[in-house]
């Protein structure tokens, strides 16, 4: 390795490695610098260890930001068409699902990290990994990034793209919120975000290891949020599954970041009937003399025979009281939307992403150039900007990546 290069790049995710490419493809002498032992550690995991690079969907509107301006401005110049190509381009065959999920036809995330680094290598980046930058120091020329143990590179630029802290044992600290936050920049506090939530109730206890599809939406001081369909788990400490990752974010901003109590989600565990059509069913399943345990037998699975009972006193329907219609009609509602205290969430070991990050405001659109600072860039989770499951957020790390890696 040598002292000073043109662009130096903080992290070896996704986010890093497209900004080296792209710096060095614009002839650039770039160096990463990784604090584990080998790039794209992270990579390895994401999509179940299939790598979901991309969504065919891709919109700024799945994005929130500090400045929703942002993600739109970075897709412009790299978005769905580019990523594809970019890819394309490494020799990498692309297929999507019915969803729009995109992967990569081996279907495996080390595919993606081969191609990665083969075209690191092509282009002469060089790789220093065990490199924990512990400061950013500004210099006449630009910048001297150091290391914890002493160790010291010289850049022009800098791409601070170290990613978020969910899963801190594949490489992600938060280090580069620091790293920003020295040169002044304002840092929305970070919260797990795509996490399991934290729910003490009985029905939770009696149902852990079922599986069910339905659809989940948050409440937050009495106010209920957007609605998500998909798989349902229930666990020993609560609640997790798709449905759930997806509608987390709000929740965890809420405990986590504004100290908000007041926190449900609102569980329809039916979602394939109407109201009216469930209540329907069970008063005629109670005609023909059906116990109360075997009322959801074919809709729902067995093991919910257990809490039959407890949701109709929930609906204060007690098994006796009032006509077979009102508990037939009290059990359909309940089942339609079971509402549970979410108590917290499972914290950064099983967080999928990072909600918050540096101020999109205090970067430049066009360019992810940081206005504090000249020669600074940011890019990926670094920035607070969120996506969605199915992709966007591997979306969004490889256009910031590839569009900071731009600077001159």
């Amino acid at each position: 390795m040598r002292d000073t290069y043109d662009l130096a790049v903080v992290g070896a995710g996704a986010a890093g490695l497209a900004a080296a490419i792209s710096g060095a493809r614009r002839g650039a002498s770039v160096v990463v610098l990784e604090r584990l032992a080998r790039a794209g550690k992270k990579l390895l995991a994401t999509g179940g260890g299939r790598s979901n690079l991309l969504n065919d969907n891709l919109s700024a509107s799945a994005f929130t930001s500090t400045d929703p301006g942002l993600v739109s401005s970075v897709f412009d110049r790299f978005g769905r068409t580019e990523i594809r190509g970019f890819f394309e381009g490494l020799g990498l065959p692309l297929q999507a699902d019915e969803s729009g999920r995109v992967y990569p036809a081996t279907n495996q995330a080390s595919s993606v990290l081969k191609v990665l680094e083969l075209e690191t290598g092509r282009l002469g980046v060089a790789v220093e990994a065990g490199f924990e930058a512990e400061r950013v120091d500004a210099s006449s020329g630009g910048f001297s990034v150091v290391a914890a143990d002493g160790r010291k590179v010289g850049a022009r630029i800098v791409v601070l793209a170290g990613g978020g802290r969910s899963y801190p044992a594949l490489g992600s600290n938060g280090s580069c919120y620091r790293l920003a936050a020295a040169f002044g920049h304002r840092i929305v506090s970070p919260v797990p975000s795509a996490v399991p939530l934290v729910i003490k109730d009985r029905m939770c206890h009696f149902l852990q290891g079922q599986k069910l599809r339905a659809r989940v939406a948050s409440k937050i001081g009495g106010r209920l949020g957007r609605t998500y369909e998909g798989e349902l788990l229930f666990t020993q400490f609560g609640l997790s599954g798709t449905a759930i990752l997806d509608v987390s974010e709000s929740l965890s901003v809420a405990l986590n970041r504004e100290g908000k109590k007041d926190t449900a989600v609102v569980v329809d565990l039916v979602p394939f009937m109407a109201e009216e059509d469930l209540a329907a069913e069970f008063s005629r399943r109670q005609d023909a003399g059906w116990a109360v345990k075997d009322l959801a037998a074919g809709l729902l699975p067995e093991k919910f025979a257990l809490v039959l009972p407890q949701l109709l006193r929930e609906a204060d329907f007690p098994e006796g009281k009032g006509s077979k219609g009102e508990a037939a009609r009290g059990l359909a509602a309940a089942l339609k939307a079971r509402e549970f205290r979410v108590l917290g969430t499972r914290g950064w070991n099983e967080a999928e992403f990072t909600s918050g990050g540096v101020d999109g405001r205090e970067v430049k659109p066009r360019t992810l150039e940081s206005k504090l600072r000249q020669g600074l860039y940011l890019a990926g989770e670094v920035l607070d900007v969120q996506g969605g499951r199915g992709g966007y957020n591997l979306a969004w790390a490889w256009a910031s990546g590839f569009v900071a890696g731009l600077a001159e």
